[in-house]
């Protein structure tokens, strides 16, 4: 991470003395989003399994605006995003605790975050030719939490009735930041409008929970697809 933000610093101190031009425009993330469990030495290798065996990824996405300032082969872009992220459970049996609507057989719980995120991304440039570009990225973001929400599905043969509850943000970490890198396509319809397509790996360095034997952190694989204005 230190070495990500040194990059950052340094390519910002030398870029303000380059020419660049500036774009905006709005992206959407749909993603795949999971967990990397995180656990004290107290919890014993079949609880790890058993986790390992329960908790799946689910589909999630993000939106949000952005700000980019260009050069020739070197970018800067910034924005604001909403991120709804997390992970589920598998399929399971009923458990004498849970409440369910008469005759479900099954439930699953989806574990949803959301997070409102301010991303510091750097892009490197390559022209395939006058109107398409690659380039690779790499940056952080640093997130805000929104809120937590735990929804259990209960199956009732083909139907479904969702019940949700809100998770206690007490003990969850109320800022947290993510590593970001993906390559992606640039193809300029015009001298005003682009379009972006970017496969994206983004991975929380802080885990959700503040103090906690189990703990989680986050990460998404996706496409972020973008139109920016110029």
């Amino acid at each position: 991470m230190k070495c990500s933000l040194a990059a950052i610093l340094l390519f910002l101190s030398t870029w303000g003395f380059s020419q660049v031009e500036f774009g905006w425009g709005l992206e959407a993330y749909p993603n795949f989003s999971h967990r990397r469990l995180a656990t004290e030495t107290s919890v014993s290798n079949a609880q790890i399994i058993a986790l390992e065996d329960l908790e799946v990824a689910r589909p999630s996405y993000g939106a949000g605006a952005f700000a980019q300032w260009r050069g020739g082969r070197a970018g800067f872009q910034t924005g604001l995003r909403f991120m709804n992220t997390g992970y589920q459970t598998v399929r399971t049996p009923l458990s004498a605790d849970d409440t369910p609507p008469p005759g479900a057989t099954e439930k699953r719980i989806i574990y949803q975050n959301l997070f409102l995120e301010a991303p510091a991304e750097i892009q490197f440039f390559q022209e395939l030719d006058d109107n398409n570009d690659f380039f690779f990225m790499t940056g952080l973001a640093l997130a805000y939490n929104l809120s937590n929400t735990n929804k259990t599905i209960y199956y009732t043969g083909d139907t479904q009735s969702v019940e949700a509850e809100k998770a206690g943000n007490g003990n969850f970490s109320q800022f947290s930041y993510s590593f970001l890198t993906g390559i992606g396509w640039d193809h300029q319809f015009s001298d005003r409008l682009s379009l972006v397509l970017q496969p994206t790996f983004q991975f929380w360095l802080r885990g959700l929970l503040i103090d906690a034997e189990i703990n989680r952190n986050l990460y998404s694989v996706g496409l972020r697809a973008g139109v920016k204005f110029r």
